[in-house]
């Protein structure tokens, strides 16, 4: 299953792509799902930070149990995240909220969750800690504490897996 979503004002691309369960799974979907969304055989390497890196593109990858998602930009850095849907988010929910982040509900905990992630991934070179975030789920905001950026990231929900994105120029 391949879904692909663009977002052409934006200069973005999203690909999901089901997949099996284990590492060479991973590394065999992001082959395939590459291919489908570029047309192409991809060269991907990874920064000193593990950051992916293909030519002519910004990527970021993210995978949870089952599936993979991709997301591309010629022009603008990205950052995503994809997590499966479930109740285990609770038992971690304070290792990454904020004292002032009061989010109880699991739904808006894979939204925290993630997009704390897909922030991280974005702005990979600050080394940012899940207390140096803030998320605003009802505005879809996020704020980098360390340089007070904020950026707007987009929450899809899916009946198995709940995926944030983001961009910003940099």
């Amino acid at each position: 299953m391949k879904s692909s979503i663009t977002y052409p004002a934006e200069d973005i691309v999203l690909g999901i792509l089901e997949i099996g369960n284990g590492r060479e799974a991973e590394k065999q979907g992001e082959r395939e799902l590459l291919k489908q969304m570029l047309g192409y055989d991809v060269i991907l390497n990874h920064n000193e930070d593990g950051k992916p890196l293909i030519e002519g593109y910004n990527i970021s990858i993210s995978h949870t149990k089952g599936f993979l998602a991709i997301l591309l930009s010629e022009r603008l850095q990205v950052g995503i995240d994809i997590e499966y849907h479930s109740d285990r988010i609770q038992k971690i929910a304070r290792r990454f909220l904020r004292a002032d982040e009061t989010y109880t509900t699991t739904s808006d905990l894979l939204i925290a969750w993630c997009a704390k992630e897909a922030a991280f991934k974005l702005f990979s070179e600050e080394h940012l800690t899940y207390q140096e975030m803030k998320v605003n789920i009802s505005e879809n905001q996020l704020i980098d504490l360390k340089t007070t950026t904020a950026i707007d990231f987009v929450p899809l929900i899916h009946s198995e897996y709940v995926i944030v994105m983001c961009w910003a120029n940099k």
